[in-house]
């Protein structure tokens, strides 16, 4: 079986666009992948249908190590947020074929499913919320979803040039309003976008403990080894990290480092499937727990959820519940969600999605720049 096209396809959704790769086959097998990221939708495209496209046509869907270590391993000039969700993008969709050429689900073909049901916890549920409040009710309304672990950046009460000791205690009145909403069972993850200080951080930290969040991510800069160092000694709540590192080789650094507890590898970015698996095992022998980031699409999600099947450390997957969105508009077969999991079966091979891809192919792309 040999690659005869890659196609790339825009949709917006929300907030950004998704990035839907298509790659067919002389086989007639045609697999799908997604290079979401948000801002450099059309970079990708480019790097996808310029650079990629010509390495891939004629090769295996099987070679996927001998893909990584020609666009990765290989290239002087490599890594990169644009070039290594590009490399991911087709590193997924090659998955799909094999396991549809197979007739096993990507999991079984990675080390097989430690469980078949995986815990998700909801991002992009606060839509047009401003206040504690706003937030507080959008909780509750995500959390009758079924889902039983929710994630938010708090400061968002406020303007991101307001002085940060004001935005650290309205971050503090946000999360004590969403715990007193939702009660005591439910898992509350808190993201800060790297936005604070060293000082913001700790007291940040010190001050949530009441509130029991079962992690803060990127409290300061993914570049402020030092401070996070500092940090992890004095803070209670496990600090997660890792979205904006790139292959295992960029983890290794932070594993060594040693200051956080949960790792955050995003397939989409960091080199696909068999790459994640790779961090996440890395992980592993660090003590780390394995909770990769995700703000994407259903492609993506269902990627991430292949790596989280077979990765002994794995501890939570994010998902954007517009995925319930997407997941109707782009498949014919869809997200298999229920009761706040992700259900893996063995009869749904590769991916475990049916494209339609007569929707997909009708691009819906629109330019905006969020920051």
């Amino acid at each position: 079986m040999r690659i005869t096209d890659v196609r790339v396809f825009l949709h917006y959704s929300v907030w950004r666009n998704i990035t839907f790769v298509r790659i067919d086959t002389d086989e007639g097998i045609t697999g799908i992948g997604e290079a979401t990221i948000r801002n450099k939708e059309t970079a990708v495209k480019a790097a996808i249908e310029n650079h990629l496209k010509p390495m891939v046509i004629g090769m295996s869907p099987f070679d996927i190590e001998k893909f990584f270590q020609m666009a990765f391993i290989r290239d002087a000039w490599r890594n990169g947020a644009v070039f290594n969700t590009a490399i991911s993008g087709i590193e997924t969709a090659m998955w799909d074929i094999i396991g549809q050429k197979l007739g096993q689900p990507v999991c079984n073909l990675i080390g097989g499913k430690l469980r078949d049901r995986i815990p998700v916890y909801a991002n992009s549920w606060f839509e047009g919320a401003k206040t504690a409040d706003d937030f507080a009710e959008a909780a509750v309304n995500v959390v009758k979803k079924g889902f039983k672990a929710i994630k938010w950046d708090p400061l968002k009460t406020l303007p991101a040039d307001a002085p940060e000791a004001k935005r650290v205690d309205a971050g503090i009145r946000c999360l004590e309003a969403v715990r007193n909403a939702v009660g005591d069972d439910i898992e509350l993850f808190i993201e800060l976008h790297g936005s604070l200080s060293y000082d913001g951080a700790l007291r940040y930290a010190i001050r949530s403990e009441k509130y029991n969040p079962g992690f803060l991510e990127e409290p300061m800069h993914p570049d402020d080894f030092t401070g996070y160092r500092k940090l992890a000694m004095k803070s209670n709540v496990p600090i997660a990290a890792g979205e904006r590192y790139f292959t295992r080789f960029s983890h290794r650094a932070l594993n060594e480092e040693g200051f956080y507890s949960i790792v955050q590898p995003d397939l989409q970015h960091c080199g696909g499937i068999l790459e994640t698996r790779k961090i996440a095992s890395a992980a592993e022998t660090y003590g780390l727990k394995f909770a990769p980031h995700n703000s994407g699409g259903p492609v993506g999600t269902m990627a991430s959820v292949m790596a989280d099947c077979p990765s002994p450390n794995f501890f939570y997957q994010e998902f954007s519940i517009e995925n319930f969105d997407l997941s109707e508009r782009f498949f014919r077969k869809g997200l298999d969600y229920s009761n706040g999991c992700i259900n893996v079966s063995d009869t749904r091979p590769g991916l475990g999605l049916i494209p339609d891809w007569e929707a997909i192919e009708k691009e819906d792309y629109r330019h905006i720049q969020t920051f």
